[in-house]
């Protein structure tokens, strides 16, 4: 059994909504390109290029067409200070607003950094 979180075609079943899906996709693609511009230095203010050739990185291939201008936001989104427990309403608008595909950049108690990752649930 597979045991990564792919693309949504791979991750739901036939006939789930188009925007479900491209929510997914937008939220696994931010999270591995933030990991990528992170270690190349980048930050919320990186220039389009820039993600675009950590897209490319990260996907190992060209990119085809440039990413929309939602994924290059949640890209910087990723890429933004992490929040923490004190930041409540932010964290909490965060991960309950819509989150449109948009990583959630954490750091726990211990110091840990994490991304939350908004994988939608098949209705």
């Amino acid at each position: 059994m597979k045991t990564t979180i792919a693309t949504a075609r791979h991750f739901h079943p036939a006939g789930t909504p188009g925007p479900l899906c491209r929510i997914h996709n937008r939220a696994v693609l931010a999270a591995a390109v933030a990991g990528v511009a992170r270690r190349a230095g980048c930050g919320p203010d990186a220039t389009d290029a820039q993600l675009i050739a950590c897209i490319a990185f990260a996907k190992d291939a060209p990119v085809k067409q440039p990413p929309s201008p939602e994924t290059l936001a949640a890209i910087r989104s990723a890429l933004a200070p992490p929040l923490t427990r004190d930041d409540d309403a932010a964290l909490a608008d965060a991960v309950f607003g819509d989150t449109g595909g948009t990583p959630v950049h954490v750091r726990a108690d211990d110091g840990q950094e994490y991304y939350l990752v908004p994988i939608p649930v098949t209705p």
